[in-house]
């Protein structure tokens, strides 16, 4: 007979840490599916998602290599609206269908999967709990600066394009949530994250 399995949102604003906790997470024996890393899948040469991508937009979006140009599909098309929304109804259908086969692939405990745009995007359905990496917004600018070295008028650009820090600590009003504060020395996080795993494993 198989164990029932336990099927977790990781969310959090950008720079706020989930790839430290997903990591802290898998170390514990928890697979980890990445949003993030299943959406340069699905555009990668020869998908469906990249060719779609094409037929809209151009070989303009494309490197001579033929991969997806990113920072041009970013910073020029998402410019738009019309041309957003475009992106969304092309790339996250095939994301969610990946995301649930990955899903379906592990049959038997705690299953983490990273959902940068949880929030934004109301995508909690499939799953019975979530965790939010939360830490203060000056922390967040200090993080994001340091590894996109950027100006902290870029990184709060960047923050004001997402949800807000008081929108994702309302997420569990539609599902129960965990909070990892992750304001502090990674031994700390450590911590928190093996007491959160204990935690959700108890719940099988």
């Amino acid at each position: 007979m198989s164990t029932p399995n336990l099927k977790v949102a990781l969310t959090g604003g950008i720079a706020s840490g989930k790839s430290q906790v997903s990591a802290l997470l898998e170390g514990h024996g928890a697979p980890v599916i990445d949003l993030d890393i299943i959406a340069r899948e699905v555009v990668e040469p020869g998908t469906a998602g990249l060719s779609e991508l094409v037929t809209h937009f151009g070989e303009v979006i494309l490197h001579d290599d033929g991969t997806l140009n990113r920072p041009y599909l970013r910073d020029e098309l998402f410019k738009k609206g019309r041309n957003r929304a475009l992106i969304e109804q092309t790339l996250h259908p095939k994301i969610l269908e990946k995301m649930q086969m990955a899903m379906d692939a592990h049959e038997n405990g705690v299953i983490i999967v990273v959902v940068p745009l949880l929030v934004e995007k109301n995508l909690w359905q499939p799953f019975d709990r979530a965790i939010v990496v939360d830490c203060e917004v000056e922390n967040q600018l200090k993080r994001l600066q340091k590894r996109e070295n950027i100006k902290k008028s870029k990184a709060e650009a960047m923050l004001l394009a997402q949800s807000s820090r008081e929108q994702r600590l309302k997420l569990g009003d539609n599902l129960p949530t965990d909070i990892i504060e992750n304001n502090s020395e990674i031994f700390d996080l450590n911590e928190k994250v093996a007491h959160l795993h204990q935690k959700l494993t108890s719940l099988i």
